[in-house]
Order: structure tokens, then sequence, then C-alpha cells
């Protein structure tokens, strides 16, 4: 395994077995540049690859900071909808694109199953959307449409903040996205609704983003 990884045990919530997830030791980790909707690229190797943890005896699947905190309801949810039809195969170990889109939609799998917030699938649909931009592959516009739903879902329903994610950034990736699959006008609206919204003047650096993609937005609507 590459000298960057290192694997960690803990005790599956799903079906109590002791089971090991894969990580990336924090030196490895080196930005090279992100793009406008906050996709980090790495140079050399992609922490993202291992945010998705799968356990190998019942398949139950998520992103790292979610995986511990599944409770008892949704354990059995796991056990009825997954885990009787899952056959065991291990996700240690070094990660190409594909094994990462291979555990990322098994966490999508897991999550339409058990039900969450609709900033939970924003955030496994997004990932997705860039696992598959590293492909160069056009399924990506189908996963952003796919998170842009449900960043508006979350802009409607839940109350801000959700961990660290606030209400501007929401808007902000709201704005991106419908820029990104083609809906100019729209992505006008909401970068001119944060722009204006008195709590981005707490995120200069959100706030300039938006101004630039507001600029270029409306440049793309009269092209």
């Amino acid at each position: 395994m590459d000298d960057s990884l290192y694997n960690k045990t803990l005790t599956c919530p799903a079906c109590k077995k002791t089971i090991e997830v894969t990580k990336v030791k924090t030196k490895a980790c080196i930005v090279s540049s992100h793009d406008t909707d906050f996709f980090v690229i790495y140079k050399g190797i992609n922490p993202m690859f291992y945010d998705a943890w799968v356990c190998e005896f019942c398949g139950y699947a998520a992103l790292s900071e979610r995986f511990e905190k599944l409770g008892i309801n949704d354990a059995k949810k796991v056990s009825t909808a997954i885990t009787t039809f899952w056959k065991s195969r291990k996700f240690t170990g070094e990660r190409n694109v594909d094994a990462a889109l291979e555990a990322y939609k098994l966490a999508l799998y897991n999550l339409i199953k058990i039900g969450g917030p609709p900033s939970d699938f924003a955030k496994l649909n997004i990932r997705l959307a860039w696992l598959y931009r590293i492909k160069q592959d056009n399924k990506e516009m189908d996963f952003l449409k796919s998170a842009l739903k449900n960043y508006t879902e979350s802009y409607d329903k839940e109350k801000f903040p959700i961990g660290k994610f606030d209400e501007c950034t929401c808007m902000y990736m709201i704005a991106e996205l419908n820029r990104r699959i083609g809906n100019y006008n729209e992505a006008i609206t909401w970068f001119s609704k944060l722009i204006s919204s008195p709590e981005a003047k707490n995120n200069k650096m959100l706030l300039e983003n938006a101004r630039d993609q507001y600029h270029l937005t409306k440049e793309l609507a009269i092209s």
C-alpha cells in the first residue's frame, strides 16, 4: 500500500463487526488548485477517493463524517435492504477513480435506503460529479443536476448552519451549479441574491467568488 495511506480499525455501526477503512495521511494532501464549485485538485494522491467508507461484511457505506453516526433503526434498514443482498468484498487499500466511484455509489444507495436530509444527498452527489469530472465523463452533468436539486431543497427546508455548511455557501452552490448546467438566468438570480445578502459580507472570499461568477454568467447569458 502507498506510504501516504494507512488503515484505521473501527466497529461497523450496522453489523458490529470489526472492520478496517483506509485513510490518507494529512501531510500527503497537497492542494494544486480549486474549481469554482469547490472541487479541490490535488498533487498526487486524492483524499476524496477514500472518504466513502464501506463495511466489507454488511455493505453499509457512508461518508467518513457520517459513518459512525448510524442509529439503531437505521442499522435495521441496512440489514433489511442491503446486507440481505450483499456479497462480501474489501474496499481497503489504494483506490483509483473507478473504485472511488463504486464506494460513493454504495454510500448513496445506503442513504437512499436509510433516508437523510437533502444536505447529505448533496455531499454525495457533488462528489460523484467531481469524480466523473476527473474521468472527463459526461455523467458529471447528471450528478451536478442531482446535487443542484439537493442544495435547493436544503436551502428551502433545512436550518443553517449545518455543521460548517452555512446558508451563503448553499446559495453559492445553487448559483454555480445552475451556471454549470446552463441555467444562466437562474444562476444570475442566485448570485445576485447572495451578493446582496448581509451575511455574505462575513465571508469575503465567497463574496468575491460570487461577484466574479456573476459577471461571467452575465457574459455567457448574452453570448
